[in-house]
């Protein structure tokens, strides 16, 4: 059985699954309090490799900076992941509903300035032995009320950001 310890989380166990977590409650550095956050593992993941995965989360706003840099790049593109999940909210869901997630009085004025306002860090997720899905941050649309579709970004091991839109 492997003892490990997160700096965020604490004890970690993958007895039984091979997700572990938390809700960080004070957040990294003062930064994403209510934040969840989770660990993939098992027993053979070491302490060294989980310290060197959490050691990239102390610099969680220049993640997320860099996060909203490729959300802002993708909105230049109709057909990207981010402005397919910006439509998802503004024509799938019942106009209403949509106001109220963004704060405004119609649809319309909802620019890219207004959408990027409205995404909220709401879960972080680590993968200290993978190649492709190192660090992930899952972003929502209404911090209070978020709906159940996700923007993520992904790092890779290269330090490749991706975005990716999950439910």
């Amino acid at each position: 059985m492997n003892h490990l310890t997160s700096r965020f989380a604490g004890h970690v166990d993958f007895a039984d699954d091979s997700l572990a977590g938390a809700v960080l409650t004070t957040g990294i550095d003062g930064f994403g309090a209510g934040v969840r956050y989770w660990i993939h593992g098992d027993e053979t993941l070491s302490q060294g490799e989980l310290d060197k995965a959490e050691a990239a989360l102390l610099d969680v706003k220049d993640l997320v900076a860099a996060a909203f840099v490729a959300f802002a790049a993708e909105l230049t593109d109709a057909r990207s992941t981010t402005s397919l999940f910006r439509d998802v909210h503004l024509e799938e869901i019942p106009e209403e509903m949509a106001c109220d997630l963004f704060e405004v009085d119609t649809c319309e004025a909802v620019t890219d300035k207004v959408f990027l306002d409205h995404l909220h860090l709401v879960g972080i997720a680590i993968n200290p032995t993978a190649t492709k899905r190192v660090l992930a941050l899952d972003f929502a649309i209404g911090a209070d009320k978020p709906t159940d579709q996700l923007l993520v970004a992904v790092w890779d091991r290269n330090n490749t950001v991706t975005v990716h839109h999950e439910s």
